[in-house]
């Protein structure tokens, strides 16, 4: 921690405390905190190198949701079951501002999907769930689902939801609706 920043750190106590009790009490709590961060300078220093470590020693997982991340391979080729979750995936466009084309195809636009195993499914103790952004969007059919669950436990990660990268593909029209496929290499 630098000098200058103990002082801004100081002084915006300082003033927090003056803003608080009294004005006569912005120099004292100042000199105070200033003393004490500039005391544990090395303790407060030592901490970050710790904390990114911590981050670079989970490979392959996403930092900000703390989930495993399938590798990306920009292949796109699991396609979900989606017919009953086009209300979603169209909730999904408007909020990404995703339009079609003129020719009302779909411009590519990747986003993350959480590939949930849904072990209290009342129908399927072995379902996947794919959602984006918290939103329901399809299951793995149950072959896909079964080998996925497989790989889960290959790496070590049973019944932990995990992350990969996702597109909604489809049209415009009517009849066709929206579907999402999942950038995962295929099942066996």
């Amino acid at each position: 921690m630098s000098l200058l920043s103990i002082l801004v750190f100081s002084l915006i106590f300082g003033l927090m405390a003056g803003a608080s009790v009294d004005k006569s009490h912005i120099l004292p709590v100042a000199l105070i905190s200033a003393v004490i961060l500039y005391i544990s300078r090395d303790k407060i220093a030592a901490r970050e190198p710790k904390a990114l470590s911590h981050v670079d020693s989970q490979q392959n997982t996403n930092t900000a949701s703390g989930y495993y991340a399938w590798p990306e391979l920009g292949l796109f080729t699991i396609a979900i079951a989606g017919e009953s979750f086009q209300e979603a995936i169209n909730q999904l466009l408007q909020e990404n501002a995703i339009a079609p084309d003129e020719d009302s195809t779909l411009k590519t636009h990747i986003l993350t999907a959480h590939l949930i195993p849904d072990n209290d499914n009342s129908h399927d103790s072995n379902t996947v769930r794919v959602d984006i952004n918290s939103r329901t969007v399809g299951y793995l059919n149950r072959e896909q689902a079964l080998s996925f669950r497989r790989r889960l436990d290959e790496k070590g990660l049973s019944s932990q939801i995990t992350t990969c990268n996702a597109i909604i593909t489809g049209t415009a029209e009517v009849n066709s609706g929206y579907g999402v496929k999942l950038d995962i290499s295929p099942f066996e």
